[in-house]
């Protein structure tokens, strides 16, 4: 029985938002985990903090410009590039190395400051805020997944899940807790370490830790650049289906056409400059663009259609328990 009024010890808070630690030696007596169970539907959470207000996009530039040096050593990685990415949308970000991509990530996720130009995310504009209110905007509006997993090898799945919430003093709501966790297809995995949990799990969990904080986007800087091709569009297919039908964002640098096929939008970058920006269409009734949706058994199977709220367009129904 999940606890959510009981949290891990405080281990060092660069570490909980996902800076690289060195990996716990194997623990003893342990063997290869057991395949996880299937998914079930989900429920949002009415009221919960989370994506932005109906009308207003999760996140937007408006004319971003960002230079590095000067003189002959001048680089222009962003030049004058808006967007705007609505409630809702898995967005790709494409482009060569040196496009700008990253540096675009960096920009809207408040992690780095533009050289001119505007970043608003669910309305707030990020320009002329201190460090101090940078961090806040990061800890409770945005989430991060990153290629390498992040996770403490000292804490199980389910510390480092609410790893996050417990930094900033909240606790997790008990129905997007079940969402979360019945959507990624971990609920037996929770009591397990990171040494006991194959590379597709432990994405898996860092992407839940992402979503449990109801975040109004979550940036993902290549989160399937480390997993096999089955598990990658298995979480692909996931991440889609959060969006689709329970209001998430997602905006997803990547260099894989595989996974941009997966997403709802792709923006190409080259030079600073965005050169392409186009939907993906997908076949009726899917959320995942054809030949990218398979399962293993470390990959579990997606759930079917979830139920549809009178009036919202959101899945509803009882989450897992």
């Amino acid at each position: 029985m999940v606890r959510h009024d009981q949290y891990p010890a405080a281990p060092a808070a660069d570490a909980a938002r996902g800076v690289p630690v060195p990996a716990a030696p194997p623990v003893p007596g342990t063997g290869a985990p057991a395949a996880p169970s299937a998914p079930v539907p989900v429920t949002p959470v009415p009221g919960a903090p989370g994506p932005a207000v109906p009308g207003t996009p999760a996140v937007a530039a408006i004319g971003l410009t960002k230079v590095y040096g000067s003189g002959q050593a001048r680089v222009t990685a962003l030049d004058g590039v808006s967007l705007s990415v609505p409630t809702g949308q898995f967005v790709a970000v494409m482009g060569p190395s040196g496009s700008g991509k990253s540096t675009l990530l960096h920009c809207l996720a408040g992690l780095d400051a533009p050289t001119s130009g505007r970043v608003l995310i669910a309305g707030a504009d990020l320009t002329g805020m201190d460090d101090r209110q940078l961090t806040d905007v990061r800890r409770d509006q945005l989430g991060f997944v990153f290629q390498s997993f992040n996770l403490l090898p000292t804490l199980t799945a389910e510390e480092n899940i609410l790893l996050p919430l417990r930094l900033a003093h909240r606790r997790p709501q008990p129905q997007w807790w079940d969402a979360v966790v019945s959507a990624l297809g971990i609920g037996d995995r929770l009591t397990h370490r990171p040494t006991e949990l194959s590379g597709g799990q432990q994405q898996r969990v860092a992407v839940a830790r992402a979503l449990i904080g109801r975040p109004a986007v979550v940036f993902a800087d290549e989160p399937t650049g480390a997993l096999d091709t089955a598990s990658a569009a298995s979480l692909l297919e996931t991440l889609a289906r959060m969006c689709a039908e329970l209001g998430q964002t997602v905006v997803m640098v990547t260099h894989d056409e595989n996974a941009a096929a997966a997403t709802s939008r792709v923006i190409r970058l080259r030079d600073g400059h965005v050169v392409g920006d186009a939907p993906v269409h997908h076949p009726a009734g899917t959320h995942t663009a054809p030949g990218t949706a398979h399962t293993t058994p470390d990959a579990p199977a997606s759930p079917g259609p979830l139920p549809t709220r009178p009036g919202t367009g959101r899945a509803s129904g009882t989450g897992a328990r």
